[in-house]
């Protein structure tokens, strides 16, 4: 991914003030979607590549089962698209901006980690001092 996005502060307030409460819940449901660990293995296992099921249960080290069913569920929710060679189904990243919010989430975690023990050693700094 060599894309480079830009969001300005006005597309944020815009999207703050307009965004129905229809559109509020379909948010809900793709976090809700993004929400389970598994789900997020699978993505990133497809950040570089198309892959098989076989190939993505071997990347995540999971049953083909479980697999299976965790891209029916986001296949049905437009996050992976897929596409069938002979016997081998290929799954890949619908939608990119996924990856970008699972980044920025991401980044926002280790910043809040770093904040937390920032103030942590400060805290243990004032207690032994």
């Amino acid at each position: 991914m060599s894309k480079t996005i830009t969001i300005t502060e006005e597309e944020v307030k815009k999207w703050n003030l307009k965004m129905p409460d229809e559109m509020l819940e379909a948010v809900s449901n793709r976090f809700k979607l993004l929400s389970e660990p598994m789900r997020l293995k699978i993505l990133r296992a497809l950040c570089e590549r198309e892959r098989t099921v076989q190939e993505i249960v071997n990347e995540v080290n999971a049953s083909q089962a479980n697999i299976s069913k965790h891209l029916a569920l986001m296949h049905d929710n437009g996050v992976v698209n897929r596409r069938k060679e002979g016997l081998k189904c290929y799954y890949r990243i619908a939608d990119e901006s996924i990856i970008y919010a699972c980044y920025l989430i991401s980044k926002s975690v280790v910043e809040n980690l770093q904040d937390r023990l920032s103030w942590i050693q400060k805290v243990n700094d004032n207690l032994t001092a």
